[in-house]
């Protein structure tokens, strides 16, 4: 009625918008899409970032095994001048280390979880299509090569890390946006704990439960929370890519993840405290974010937005580049 009674006073005609207001932007970490400076390895690409071997090496170990002493030293990406997505290692008990939370960048693929399915190869993912060897190619979401793989949790035992230490992505240039959505699967380790458990925890049982818990802050600010199962008793465990909707968490400057399930050896949780993750999407605005496209008038005529390159809004822009109406312009 309100849109109505707007179009009668102005005189003109009203076109409701039925398309989104925003574009998706996909974080791929797919080497062809690198848009960055040289990296934390010294790189132009994510595939330098790819720790060998897996597990122990200096990239997400330090040169002592040990970690490093300093932010500045720590394993971290960006992806910038897409996405601005990013994550550096979390620090625990005075050191930077994979072994207290990250977001490692990797390629490994197996079909083989008995082989590859200890903490050896704990950056690999299952891919029924891989073979019985590790392969480097094809094991991403939709056939392609590059993933994240988490790892760290949080719980209320006592005898690990706390929630501040939990991975997170942050948007490296400060700006609020919405994470679409992500596709997630299961690491070899998790999966072969799930299926077989080891010396450190039981195999799942029909009660038991693994789950992902996205948080979303905007600054110091909780915007809500996002669920999805690892895995939910032995017959319904992730084996492929799934796609895990995070839009209900609202515009965030970082979302944390943590692992938590019914699994608990005595020590807390005790399963492994991985999953891998590919193609994040993010919303980034069109030129134009009303409901209304579009008003014809005689006496007035919409303003037109202009966003700077980082997709944030500007109201008096300076001589530069700009995106107008979904296409980049040069202000005078």
């Amino acid at each position: 009625m309100r849109k109505l009674l707007l179009s009668v006073l102005l005189g003109g005609t009203l076109c409701i918008n039925a398309q989104e207001n925003y574009e998706l932007r996909v974080l791929t970490f797919e080497d062809k899409d690198y848009k960055g400076d040289i990296n934390f390895a010294g790189g132009t690409d994510w595939s330098s970032l790819i720790s060998e071997p897996q597990y122990g090496g200096t990239m997400l170990y330090g040169e002592s095994g040990m970690g490093v002493t300093s932010e500045e030293e720590a394993y971290k990406w960006s992806d910038d001048n897409s996405t601005w997505l990013s994550n550096i290692l979390s620090e625990g008990y005075g050191s930077w280390c994979y072994w207290s939370g990250g977001h490692a960048i990797s390629n490994y693929g197996t079909s083989n979880i008995e082989s590859y399915g200890d903490f050896m190869s704990q950056l690999t993912v299952y891919n029924k299509d891989a073979g019985d060897d590790v392969s480097r190619k094809g094991n991403g979401h939709n056939g392609s090569d590059n993933f994240a793989m988490h790892f760290g949790y949080a719980d209320n035992s006592g005898y690990g890390l706390g929630e501040e230490a939990l991975p997170a992505l942050k948007f490296s240039d400060g700006t609020a946006r919405v994470v679409d959505h992500m596709y997630v699967t299961n690491s070899t380790y998790a999966l072969n704990c799930y299926v077989n458990g080891n010396s450190l925890t039981a195999n799942i049982g029909p009660d038991d439960w693994v789950k992902i818990v996205a948080t979303g802050y905007n600054g110091d600010e909780k915007t809500g929370t996002a669920e999805i199962y690892l895995c939910n008793g032995p017959e319904n465990i992730i084996m492929d890519w799934t796609k895990f909707e995070l839009s209900s968490l609202g515009e965030v400057t970082k979302i944390t993840f943590n692992i938590t399930g019914s699994s608990d050896n005595g020590y807390g949780f005790s399963q492994p405290a991985y999953f891998a993750y590919d193609d994040v999407a993010v919303r980034f605005p069109k030129s134009n974010t009303t409901d209304i496209n579009e008003i014809t008038s005689s006496t007035k005529t919409q303003k037109e937005d202009v966003y700077d390159l980082q997709g944030r809004r500007v109201n008096n822009p300076r001589h530069g580049l700009y995106i107008k109406n979904g296409r980049k312009v040069l202000m005078k």
